[in-house]
């Protein structure tokens, strides 16, 4: 005979012990494994061509038109910024490479004339 408390005895208890029984059970506990590689199992796509000794692979210079054909291709697709908004970063860029050059001179001249104070 089981014994069930007040509390379970309604049905947001009913709710909770269906919950319990829900995550109690052995397939939901087990984590899932990431697959391991096996490199005797490699699918369709991940097979090499094998050539035929007759057969010719392209010539060079075609693998080298078509190379400079996908850059023409990629470089028009990247959006240049305009004359001002390079000269504008160059000038914040230069700025701050300033700034922060005589920070560490600054920095520097302290550390040296405190470790030459320690010394002498």
């Amino acid at each position: 005979m089981k014994l069930i408390a007040k509390d379970e005895q309604t049905s947001e208890g009913r709710a909770r012990t269906a919950t319990k029984a829900k995550k109690a059970s052995p397939k939901a506990e087990a984590p899932l494994k990431p697959k391991k590689f096996d490199p005797s199992k490699k699918g369709d796509a991940s097979k090499k061509v094998v050539k035929k000794s007759g057969e010719a692979g392209k010539p060079m210079v075609d693998v080298a038109r078509n190379y400079l054909r996908e850059v023409v291709v990629e470089l028009k697709k990247v959006v240049w910024p305009s004359r001002k908004e390079t000269l504008g970063s160059t000038a914040v860029i230069l700025a701050i490479v300033g700034l922060t050059g005589i920070f560490l001179g600054l920095v520097d001249l302290l550390l040296s004339r405190l470790l030459h104070f320690m010394v002498h």
